[in-house]
């Protein structure tokens, strides 16, 4: 079916902002995006990472197909759903739902005009309509119509009269929007906000729109808690996003052979006899030191044609960049150069790698609402994950992204001693419990505090980001974070990646990098450090306890350490600048008791 295309949205825009299942207005209706199911998909235009697909178990991705055509004709590739269902006229302030008689759909325009009786609009002069502002939804992802009828009425009614929603324009809030009904009841849409409002609102329709179903058929958790919310709201839609930088998979000696032979030979090999006969005939020399079985399973694994349980997506990353010999040629995505740590943090800090290049792939896996799912720090999805597809498919919707990085590397014998400190365990105790009885108050399904190591990688990441954002030009939002935290002894992981990345460029001018060479990475290092000893809401900042006051986070707020929330993993949680430099509260608990060096 022939989709003309009624608004535009940009292609990575379908991973981070308007996804299956978020509301997008467009500039003559808003509508919610429909589950992948039916999205056209381009085989051309396939993205394949073998480690992400192992790890969600899927065979390829593809990119949101760009349109085709000028902008008059041009046809839609993104399939959407009307949504929401109910209008209102801006000339009479009638109030009604698809199929009520009171509008009608132009095709020529794509907008929904009113022919309510009285509207002074007639004709091709009809006024056209705009979409309520309200819509409620639920923890476990459900969304639907805010209920106008039966709130109007306190309950079920069959009353089929004309509506009206209009404000008194009195407060300027909430409690100026009246809905009406020409029977004569009508009530203030403030009834729908504060405590008790779900009472007001009715259980959960467990509606689905953007899959076009009518109800889900499972029982909602939180049926008896449904939110009134603005259409636009911004906790209306919350991505759940899994990546994996492009790297040679050198956690393993033949995983490392591997990636250094030529991908287009290894692509030709379909059987494991083909490989034995093409190892006899010399055509891969790395390779020889390995048995044909162990290297024609790595190959499946890498093609996503085996299943395994390996899904760290961290841990080979975390091995190439401390082997950035492996990644020295710009021919590879990743392209690694060994820097210099600053002088002064001996025995604190272990290594600095500039990513002159690199490749991140980004795979939308579902989405969340009210709340954004579990913490940022596991990959096990939680229970109010809510689908975007029907039918699970053998992909999901990704974006590559280039750019380039500084890679920073703690000591693990520095950090694992400064672990072991009574008064760091003290602390982490406090954020722990702080953030169980955080989950508790959501109903969320709880999960594991990632524990003091974390919240120094994790400060010392924004402290970073916000002295890079000064230094080098680019916005504090274009540069993210990659954590890599893990105390266990088999794989233990201190260090994190501060990178830029675009889907619109390849790669950047290197800015970047260039602030992590030997010559300027000390200051800057040294600069974050002082910058993040001292806050402007000092003492309060300082003094912050996590314990007592209404945060999951230390000394941490908006003046120092918070950063954009599109450059962060975890929302701008799990936040400490006393782990990091002593602060005017707390002298004891720093990893870096000198900010100097």
């Amino acid at each position: 079916m022939t989709r003309r295309a009624i608004g535009d949205v940009r292609p990575s825009q379908v991973i981070t902002t308007f996804g299956p299942g978020s509301i997008v207005d467009l500039p003559t209706l808003s509508v919610i995006v429909a589950g992948i199911d039916h999205w056209p998909v381009d085989e051309d235009l396939a993205i394949h990472e073998p480690r992400l697909q192992r790890a969600l178990r899927v065979s390829r991705f593809f990119p949101a197909t760009p349109s085709e055509g000028s902008f008059a004709t041009r046809q839609g590739t993104i399939p959407t759903h009307l949504f929401p269902r109910f209008q209102v006229c801006p000339v009479c302030q009638t109030l009604s739902a698809v199929g009520e008689g009171f509008l009608e759909y132009d095709a020529n325009r794509q907008e929904l005009r009113c022919t309510a009786p009285g509207c002074r609009g007639q004709g091709r002069f009809r006024a056209t309509t705009l979409p309520a502002p309200f819509v409620v939804a639920c923890a476990s992802g459900h969304i639907d119509d805010f209920p106008w009828r039966d709130y109007v009425h306190r309950g079920p009614t069959t009353c089929r009269k004309k509506m009206q929603l209009y404000s008194m324009a009195q407060t300027g809030t909430v409690s100026d929007i009246q809905a009406k009904c020409e029977c004569g009841l009508s009530r203030s849409v403030s009834d729908a906000f504060g405590d008790g409002a779900s009472a007001e609102i009715g259980p959960c329709t467990r509606r689905r729109p953007w899959l076009g179903q009518g109800h889900d058929s499972a029982a909602c958790r939180h049926s008896l808690e449904v939110r009134a919310m603005q259409r636009g709201a911004t906790n209306a839609w919350f991505p759940i996003v899994r990546s994996a930088l492009a790297i040679k998979e050198a956690a393993t000696p033949l995983g490392h052979a591997l990636g250094s032979c030529n991908p287009k030979q290894i692509e030709k090999i379909d059987a494991l006899e083909k490989l034995e006969a093409l190892l006899q005939m010399g055509m891969f020399p790395v390779l020889e030191p390995f048995s044909p079985n162990d290297i024609w399973v790595a190959i499946r694994k890498q093609r996503g044609e085996v299943e395994t349980d390996e899904v760290d997506l961290k841990w080979p990353e975390w091995m190439a960049f401390r082997d950035p010999g492996s990644s020295s040629t710009d021919e590879t995505e990743l392209f690694l150069e060994g820097g210099v740590a600053p002088a002064g943090f001996e025995g604190l800090i272990s290594k600095v790698v500039l990513a002159r290049k690199l490749l991140e792939v980004r795979a939308l896996t579902g989405f969340t609402r009210i709340d954004s799912a579990g913490v940022g720090t596991s990959d096990v999805p939680n229970e109010d994950v809510a689908p975007i597809y029907r039918e699970r498919p053998d992909w999901l919707p990704a974006i590559e992204v280039r750019g380039e990085g500084i890679f920073l590397e703690l000591s693990e014998d520095a950090v694992a001693k400064w672990e072991a400190l009574s008064q760091v365990k003290e602390r982490a105790n406090t954020m722990g419990a702080k953030f169980a009885e955080w989950e508790a108050q959501r109903d969320a399904p709880p999960s594991v505090f990632p524990g003091a190591r974390y919240v120094l990688l994790h400060s010392l990441a924004h402290a970073l980001i916000r002295q890079l954002a000064l230094d080098c030009g680019y916005s504090a939002s274009s540069v993210r974070e990659r954590i890599y935290s893990n105390s266990d002894p088999a794989r233990p992981m201190a260090g994190i990646l501060l990178y830029t990345a675009s889907a619109d460029s390849e790669g950047s001018l290197g800015g970047l990098v260039d602030l992590g060479s030997p010559q300027r990475f000390p200051e800057l290092f040294r600069g974050a450090l002082r910058s993040s000893a001292r806050c402007s809401s000092d003492p309060l900042c300082a003094d912050h306890q996590p314990d007592v006051h209404a945060t999951i986070n230390g000394a941490a707020c908006h003046a120092c350490i918070l950063s954009s929330e599109t450059s962060c993993e975890t929302f701008n949680r799990f936040l400490d600048r006393s782990l990091l430099v002593p602060t005017m509260a707390k002298d004891t608990l720093a990893f870096f008791p000198d900010v100097d060096g």
